[in-house]
């Protein structure tokens, strides 16, 4: 088996269904958009699964609701990758990140598809000199909002920065993995939140998910609309701090495009495409 040749191979089928669905080659894209416009139908079950992949017709991709946001995004977009090398129905158990000790030809392929489709090296590397940030000295906040902007989770960026890019060292790797998302977010809140993603002035994302509970910070000068954030007041001289609050989605300008926070129910199950849509009867 010649890894590095199915590496490559799924990198290439990442960047064609870029093409093909008109996408920025290097910026954040959504895996559940892209599944729709596949005709792949995505669905929440409260499984303790990591994923699975119903070759069909028509296809199907089923998620875990009980795994994190950014967790849920990876599998869906490996289960697509299932899915555009034309694999058979696949079943994914709870596994560690992107599993890059697997020997298996099919996991390879659709592990470096979700990892160049969601994190291409172009837009993740320029990312970081946008902000002026060095990958091999990033910080764990710096690394977390980089993994924020493409939707993933932390974890997730700081195996694709080692194993896949070669960008850190395998040393730097396990200082990095010290930390998680609930250590940073500990370290940066007084108050207790579900979960926290971190928005700042250089991003490139047109949308932001997360389920209600979590804690969203945001420069300061922004216009926030919509009813499913809260402001929960300042966090610095330059950061607010809001709470997602109910099922909906709420549009922010200010910055040099616009983009949106879309809010879920915790541990959502149904049909991914209406997790977002606003309950009138909800209440606070």
């Amino acid at each position: 088996m010649d890894r590095k040749a199915l590496v490559r191979e799924a990198m290439q089928a990442a960047s064609d269904l870029r093409d093909r669905l008109d996408l920025d080659p290097f910026g954040p894209v959504d895996p559940y958009a892209a599944a729709q416009a596949l005709g792949v139908k995505v669905v929440l079950l409260g499984a303790s699964m990591e994923g699975f992949y119903f070759k069909g017709p028509p296809g199907r991709i089923l998620l875990s609701a009980l795994r994190p946001v950014g967790r849920r995004t990876f599998t869906c977009a490996h289960e697509l990758g299932h899915h555009i090398f034309g694999h058979g129905s696949t079943m994914d158990q709870l596994q560690e990140d992107e599993r890059p000790d697997t020997n298996k030809p099919d996991e390879i392929l659709a592990n470096g598809f979700a990892a160049f489709f969601l994190m291409p090296s172009v837009g993740v590397r320029g990312a970081f000199t946008l902000r002026g940030w060095k990958i091999e000295s990033a910080t764990p906040t710096q690394i977390f909002t980089i993994a924020c902007q493409y939707g993933v989770g932390y974890q997730t960026l700081v195996s694709h920065l080692s194993y896949t890019l070669r960008d850190i060292t395998a040393a730097r790797r396990v200082e990095l993995e010290r930390w998680t998302p609930q250590r940073i977010r500990r370290q940066l809140l007084k108050d207790e939140f579900d979960s926290l993603i971190i928005i700042d002035r250089d991003n490139e994302a047109s949308g932001f998910d997360v389920e209600k509970g979590a804690a969203i910070l945001l420069p300061n000068d922004l216009d926030v609309n919509g009813i499913a954030l809260a402001h929960m007041g300042s966090f610095d001289t330059d950061t607010d701090l809001y709470r997602a609050v109910k099922r909906g989605v709420s549009t922010v300008e200010g910055l040099d495009e616009q983009f949106k926070i879309r809010v879920m129910p915790k541990e959502y199950k149904g049909a991914a495409a209406n997790r977002f849509l606003e309950d009138p009867d909800e209440e606070d």
